[in-house]
């Protein structure tokens, strides 16, 4: 498996790689740089990031890039007390690494990912994630970036409650700037677009946002 790393310090890569020689280690200098789908899980350097302030904005851009796949956050001593649970991250670990801390993390992320699927259905609707395309009764209904990222985040987490906040963070990512209304409105074309078939898969939880039926 390859694990993305975004650091610009030489030291704690050479040390993450003598710690994980299983892995492949590719690393990145800023988010821009990464390439979707390379890599199974991604750690990121706390130093890399800037400030405490800045962080779940910094994380966010990640997020709108690799979606689910799970983040580790690299901490020094110091920088410990500046965690904060909100942030986009799934585990945490302190530099220097400890013998076999790292893989260990590293493991149980890793176990616990879905096994990709190339497609997905409920029902006469299913997505190919491999063609980014979405079908109804085998019929392909144009949908645009974000509305498929939406199908698909609803059909790989069915019976999961999102809410608007969480849709807005996932999909258009913390930087952006309009209320939590755009996701209703992306929610009704959606259904336009796919019929009374989506308004059965696509349920709204009242007062909190939506999930897909299980």
């Amino acid at each position: 498996m390859n694990i993305g790393l975004i650091t610009k310090n030489p030291e704690l890569t050479e040390d993450l790689i003598t710690n994980i020689p299983e892995y492949e280690i590719i690393r990145y200098g800023n988010i821009e740089s990464l390439v979707k789908g390379n890599c199974h899980l991604y750690i990121v350097d706390f130093d890399e990031i800037g400030s405490p302030d800045s962080t779940q904005f910094y994380l966010s851009r990640l997020r709108k890039k690799i979606h689910d796949m799970p983040v580790i956050l690299v901490l020094r001593v110091n920088t410990v007390s500046e965690l904060d649970s909100k942030w986009f991250f799934d585990d945490f670990i302190l530099y220097p690494f400890r013998k076999g801390e790292v893989k260990a993390r590293l493991i149980r992320l890793l176990a616990d990912l879905p096994v990709e699927e190339e497609e997905i259905s409920i029902g006469n609707l299913r997505i190919n994630l491999k063609e980014y395309a979405l079908y109804v009764s085998d019929e392909k209904v144009d949908l645009t970036y974000k509305e498929f990222e939406l199908m698909r985040l609803f059909l790989q987490n069915r019976g999961v409650v999102f809410s608007r906040q969480d849709l807005l963070g996932r999909i258009w990512g913390m930087e952006y700037i309009g209320g939590t209304r755009t996701v209703d409105v992306h929610i009704r074309r959606l259904r336009s677009k796919i019929g009374d078939e989506f308004s059965a898969i696509i349920e709204t939880v009242r007062n909190v946002g939506y999930k897909c039926r299980e």
